[in-house]
């Protein structure tokens, strides 16, 4: 008779009978793991459990028989009845009972005891493959800074997965208490992430339950707070030990600034009040450093770059930003020194020597590198938009962000914020630390320089303006019987305000109109504007 896999695994062993236990692992630290890492130890029996001559050795999942020795139990090492014993690091408190540098891995790893006799207790973490790294299936490999505990601490169901749980470590202590309700680490949400004053935001985190005991349905709740506004939900069911449920209110902040989204646990009766709250920091309105302008395709090897001003009524200390896309990568700019001033304008770029090289009038004091670059995308996705700048202090409240599309930007021009819009730049080849160029007047809505031109592929000039502040536009050239010779422009996004200079092909001597084809941005009104345009030369 074939026996079922849970079963199979429910009526396996993975820690020999009336010895000590591996109880919790930490692994990952935040920040820095060297001497915040610790493994520790159970005695879930009535008696004293010698421990000279026990094991702890490393795992490496990577391939078989990859084990390393951590630890050996000395002579005197003894743990009571029901006491824990601490290996670990100097950062590790209460202080280990073993001072160790464990350097474990972030996953798919192991640990294991080995015991004189040959017993084994292993636990395995990750996409592990080679069965002698966990027992009966691996337990999940955990966030940074949380640990692996076995709860409750004494859990002997068979398998890795069903006896250890993702949870705050806790080095010394029991791994779980009867009734707790806590806030996952990390996991409060604001979205939208940095709303405009007054506008309703949704604070969300989840709700996990540590506790040994199940939480009946309306024992689950959640206090939301954003600044002074606050707002308190009940989970539509309660949670068996060790799940979870997510849970979002919706709030506003009506004062512009820096505040903080907190999210608290309510639950009657809460052993831990520790784990009962996270916060995450937020901006209400706009931040401090504002992106201005986006070089994400350069032409002339200048690199990608990014101008941002400053908007704060102090001076804003680039050292304390960070600059990304829409990966996780932060770039950190190397300024160290660098305070902008109010109202002005700093360049973040990925190629500062090269930048400077092309554009030798920058003042390079406030042309600063940053690493690493992510590199910005050129071609929009399905969403239509090509990727994101996104500005955010150290601590991670975000500045600004900018989601831009790459649709009609010629190669090489540089996006602006410009007439309250984001459009190709008036110059060509950018205004790194200049505002954005104010284009003269013009007699009509579309001009064309010269009118007289020599044969060949002539070179003019086009400017127009047009009656809205954005466009689309497309330019055409005929010939007097009406046949296209030219389409120097197919489909492009511009201010409404601009000019460019164009090749109109290889054009024999005569007469031609030249055709501009506009469409407003914001509705389906058109304009058609027509100039005649003489190649010199004799006409066949």
């Amino acid at each position: 008779m074939r026996i079922p896999l849970l079963l199979a695994v429910a009526l396996s062993t993975c820690a020999p009978a009336d010895r000590a236990l591996i109880s919790e692992v930490l692994y990952d630290a935040v920040g820095d793991d060297t001497g915040a890492e610790f493994v520790e130890l159970f005695n879930p029996t009535a008696h004293p459990v010698p421990l000279a001559g026990v094991r702890l050795e490393a795992g490496d999942g990577a391939g078989p028989g990859r084990w390393t020795l951590r630890w050996t139990g000395r002579a005197g090492d003894t743990l009571a009845a029901g006491a824990r014993f601490l290996i670990g690091g100097s950062q590790v408190a209460p202080a280990p009972d073993a001072l160790v540098t464990l350097d474990l891995q972030n996953g798919p790893d192991a640990v294991r005891l080995v015991w004189p006799d040959g017993a084994l207790d292993v636990l395995g973490w990750g996409a592990l493959a080679d069965s002698e790294y966990f027992c009966g299936v691996p337990a999940p490999d955990v966030a940074s800074g949380d640990a692996l505990a076995r709860v409750p601490d004494d859990a002997r169901r068979g398998s890795n997965l069903l006896d250890f749980r993702e949870q705050p470590p806790t080095p010394g202590r029991a791994n779980a208490a009867a009734r707790d309700l806590a806030v996952r680490a990390r996991s409060v949400t604001l979205d939208p992430e940095q709303p405009a004053p007054g506008t309703p935001s949704r604070v969300g985190a989840t709700f996990v339950n540590r506790g040994t005991l199940a939480l009946a349905a309306g024992d689950v709740r959640g206090v939301f707070v954003l600044g002074a506004a606050a707002d308190t939900i009940v989970a539509p069911a309660g949670l068996a030990p060790g799940d979870s449920v997510r849970l979002a209110a919706t709030v506003s902040f009506a004062t512009p600034g820096r505040t903080w989204a907190w999210a608290r646990a309510a639950l009657a009766g809460d052993e831990r009040a520790e784990n009962d709250a996270d916060s995450l920091g937020a901006r209400i309105g706009p931040g401090p450093l504002q992106v201005r302008e986006i070089q994400f395709h350069p032409a002339a090897g200048e690199g990608e770059w990014v101008e941002l001003e400053c908007l704060d009524v102090a001076p804003c200390h680039v050292a304390e930003f960070t600059l990304s896309d829409r990966g996780v990568t932060r770039g950190v700019p190397d300024a160290v020194d660098l305070d902008v001033p109010p109202d002005s304008l700093v360049v973040l770029a990925e190629d500062r020597s090269a930048l400077l090289a092309m554009a030798g009038h920058l003042d390079s004091t406030r042309v600063v590198a940053v690493k690493p670059w992510a590199a910005l995308n050129n071609t929009n996705d399905s969403t239509g938009v090509a990727d994101a700048v996104v500005v955010r202090e150290r601590d991670g409240t975000r500045s600004d962000r900018v989601d831009y599309s790459a649709s009609g930007v010629p190669a090489g021009v540089p996006l602006e914020w410009s007439d309250g819009r984001w459009q190709p730049s008036g110059d060509p080849a950018g205004t790194p630390l200049r505002a954005p160029v104010p284009l003269a007047p013009l007699p009509s809505r579309f001009t064309l320089e010269p009118r007289r031109v020599p044969p060949g592929a002539p070179r003019v000039r086009l400017s127009w303006a047009l009656p809205w502040p954005g466009a689309r536009v497309a330019v055409e050239v005929y010939d007097l019987e009406g046949r296209r010779v030219a389409r120097p422009i197919l489909d492009l996004g511009v201010r409404g305000r601009g000019e460019r200079t164009l090749v109109l092909g290889s054009l024999s001597p005569g007469l031609y109109l030249v055709v501009l084809r506009a469409r407003d941005d914001a509705s389906v009104a058109t304009l058609t504007e027509t100039r005649a345009l003489r190649v010199e030369g004799v006409v066949p």
